[in-house]
């Protein structure tokens, strides 16, 4: 007799998860489950100020980033390296607020070197107090 399929199991919320992407896409939030789906930053249990600082990060990638669009109709100048550099200071922030987590960041500057994932995609570990 064949056994039934199993139900698909809720997703955890990142709370749950004690785990969380930051990156960037498109019309995202700047944070990510462990399934890949889009979360909001709002559920991180951080200040009001860190979820802010995500939220102009990205939107400043949405506004500025025109990757989507071929090279000779990219107006202006999308300052990569400071973006990533931003990115990195958010993950490492949110890091410290929330030290028992998993916090992977995304670098989107490493990411264009065509390099291995883990060069652009790693655990953010702070170093001991």
């Amino acid at each position: 007799m064949a056994s039934r399929a199993e139900p698909p199991q809720e997703a955890l919320s990142l709370a749950e998860a004690r785990w969380v992407r930051i990156m960037v896409d498109y019309c995202a939030d700047g944070v990510w489950h462990p399934d890949g789906c889009a979360g909001h930053a709002e559920e991180l249990p951080v200040d009001a100020g860190l979820i802010a600082r995500i939220r102009r990060w990205q939107e400043w990638y949405d506004t500025e980033s025109k990757d989507y669009l071929p090279p000779e109709e990219r107006t202006g100048q999308f300052d990569l390296a400071a973006f990533a550099a931003e990115g990195l200071a958010i993950a490492r922030a949110v890091k410290a607020a929330l030290p028992d987590w998993t916090v992977i960041y995304f670098d989107e500057a490493a990411c264009r070197l065509d390099a291995p994932r883990e060069s652009f995609e790693y655990e953010i570990i702070l170093p001991p107090p």
